[in-house]
């Protein structure tokens, strides 16, 4: 079970409310300079990032600015079972996804925070350290598996007491 704040209780439980829950995703690897941050809600206007030509919105929270982009996220089953997997749609807007995604050749790093509109500070929920695998696109959208690093493929024990490894063991 996850904890979460009075406030996303009290949105969550209302049967009118004008608060929204908000997705922020952080997409990261190696071949890349800067993370990327996406956001899944047009909270405010970015003024750092808007142009005369181009008005940027998206969401501050901790100190990073998230970029709305219409995203479509289904969260893994609360379950004891383990983390399980999301699935990931990212409206195709821009072609330089499609050249990002043709670069990177090994899975990205993928965190899913939950935040609420009037709280962007306060992490509601987050699922870190997910890989993306199954990568589609077509010319409207991008979307893929996220999926936790299975630790049932990991040798357990890790080492075994063999004479060859642990010689004093056997004298």
């Amino acid at each position: 079970m996850t904890d979460v704040s009075l406030n996303f209780r009290q949105a969550a439980f209302a049967q009118e409310t004008g608060r929204i829950p908000i997705a922020l995703i952080t997409l990261d690897h190696e071949d890349l300079d800067d993370p990327i941050y996406i956001s899944s809600d047009p909270t405010q206007r970015i003024e750092s990032l808007t142009t005369a030509t181009q008005v940027v919105y998206g969401t501050i929270s901790n100190g990073k600015t998230y970029i709305y982009l219409p995203v479509t996220i289904k969260l893994p089953d609360d379950s004891d079972e383990g983390s399980g997997e999301m699935t990931l749609e990212i409206d195709n807007i821009h072609r330089g996804y499609m050249e990002a995604i043709r670069s990177i050749f090994s899975p990205v790093t993928c965190q899913v925070d939950i935040v609420m509109d009037n709280t962007p500070d306060v992490i509601e929920a987050s699922w870190p350290e997910f890989q993306m695998v199954n990568i589609r696109y077509d010319a409207s959208v991008v979307s893929c598996t996220l999926k936790a690093e299975s630790l049932e493929t990991e040798p357990f024990p890790a080492g075994t007491f063999t004479p060859g490894q642990f010689p004093g063991l056997f004298n």
